[in-house]
């Protein structure tokens, strides 16, 4: 799919020279060696294109190359916003959700000052500013709940999908495309234990399957819920940050990775255009 930059207002056409603000307090602009300016900013879903393909990363904060905009999945994201409608409530009132009460877990969603903001992924979420790399790590979780028993937080993400059968729930994160979904809960544990809150290890995936199942459409999706439990695992977050300052300090741009569709489009690109096009 080809992607055409507009204003995000007028909706217009607009050119686009595919690279980042170099101007330095632009929320998005480009890392700049030793900047004491401020920390720098950066997401979870960046960190785990750090770890996805390192050439990619650098080349977009460090040299400024934009990443390429994807189109929202509105429909998702409308589940998200009732998903959190339906457990402010409980919030609210500080009762167990039901999908709580059906899997025994004696927990109520967290009520704090700050949700509403850890919730907004775009522009706030939780951060923490690492002390030694001048780095802002930032977040935005879907729910935050807390175990009644231990008085731990519980890091809870929503997932929407449509399978044929929802059968394979029990193997939901073996699946290789939900690998980055066990990232998301590590990474959120790490910046809650960072902001000094006790977060157990067990996090919870909330998984909605729109049923196939229905003999017509009739404006209507039914879902049914479940609930999936991952281990969470920060051990290797702090190693991997450290080597992605390391990287974004120094000046040699990584080696293609062989598996990355975005490094090698570029490249057969660029070799069909010029055949002595190098690397």
């Amino acid at each position: 799919m080809i992607y055409l930059n507009r204003d995000r207002k007028t909706k217009e056409l607009k050119p686009t020279d595919g690279l980042k603000s170099r101007i330095p307090n632009q929320k998005w602009r480009i890392y700049e060696l030793n900047e004491k300016i401020k920390p720098f900013r950066l997401s979870r879903s960046k960190f785990s294109d750090y770890l996805n393909c390192k050439r990619c990363f650098y080349l977009e904060q460090v040299k400024g190359l934009k990443s390429l905009d994807t189109i929202p999945f509105t429909l998702n994201n409308a589940v998200d916003t009732l998903c959190k409608k339906e457990f402010d409530f409980h919030r609210e009132n500080q009762t167990p959700h039901p999908i709580m009460i059906k899997n025994n877990i004696n927990a109520v969603p967290f009520k704090h000052e700050n949700v509403e903001k850890w919730q907004d992924a775009l522009s706030r979420g939780i951060d923490y500013v690492h002390p030694k790399l001048n780095l802002k790590l930032a977040g935005g979780i879907d729910d935050v709940w807390i175990n009644k028993d231990t008085n731990k937080l519980i890091m809870a993400d929503y997932k929407a999908q449509s399978k044929a059968s929802n059968k394979k729930i029990e193997g939901y994160l073996e699946d290789v495309y939900h690998e980055g979904y066990k990232l998301q809960l590590d990474f959120y544990r790490y910046l809650f234990e960072k902001n000094g809150f006790e977060v157990q290890t067990t996090g919870y995936f909330v998984v909605y399957n729109a049923t196939l199942e229905r003999e017509a459409f009739e404006n209507k999706l039914d879902f049914t819920a479940d609930l999936v439990p991952y281990e969470t695992d920060t051990s290797h977050i702090e190693d991997k940050v450290i080597e992605m300052k390391k990287l974004m300090d120094g000046s040699k741009i990584p080696e293609v990775t062989p598996h990355c569709q975005n490094c090698n489009y570029i490249i057969a690109g660029g070799k069909l255009i010029n055949k002595n096009w190098a690397k």
